[in-house]
């Protein structure tokens, strides 16, 4: 927006310039002065806009900062606890044993849940629709894997599985919301 704004200026002073050094035109002072003023009348208004909804998107992140936080560190250790459970089932399936995998996935799992809920029932009137959009098709998808392996269509390495892809899209999702909010 600023660079607009400088080329408006930069592109007003050059034809400004050029007309009042052209011995072939009739320069009228007053004419170029009412110009003058109203392209800085336009640029101001510009400025101002820009300033406005600059401020609005500051408010935005403010007011949000805390609860996209927490919905970005729950989806991120839920995406964690996911990847560890799916390597746990494929060496369970490959008979491997495991030791190593130490995660309490309840917890974890009650956190996301508890976190996703609140994003939707106490911060939705913040929420871009977008992000709303993702945690509503985000927990669809997890439903839809639960049935599917409540009905022995897909086993536990594949419902791990495809619960990681969904947290990994819903993850990407946030934090394209997080940078755009922010301002970075």
């Amino acid at each position: 927006m600023v660079q607009v704004v400088f080329g408006i200026i930069l592109g007003v002073i050059v034809t400004v310039g050029y007309l009042a050094f052209n011995s072939k035109f009739h320069f009228d002072h007053e004419l170029t002065l009412n110009m003058v003023i109203a392209t800085a009348t336009v640029v101001a208004t510009v400025i101002h806009f820009d300033s406005v909804q600059k401020q609005k998107r500051d408010r935005v992140w403010e007011i949000n900062k805390g609860s996209l936080l927490n919905l970005s560190h729950a989806v991120a250790d839920a995406i964690e606890t996911s990847s560890k459970l799916t390597d746990q089932a494929f060496n369970e399936m490959q008979g491997i044993p495991d030791d190593t995998c130490n995660i309490d996935a309840t917890n974890t799992g009650n956190k996301f849940q508890k976190t996703i809920s609140e994003s939707l029932n106490v911060y939705k009137p913040l929420l871009n629709s977008k992000l709303i959009e993702a945690i509503e098709d985000y927990q669809e998808t997890e439903q839809k894997i639960i049935d599917k392996f409540n009905y022995n269509a897909i086993n536990m390495f594949e419902a791990y599985e495809l619960q990681w892809s969904a947290q990994q899209d819903l993850q990407h999702i946030i934090h394209k919301f997080i940078k755009k909010i922010s301002g970075i």
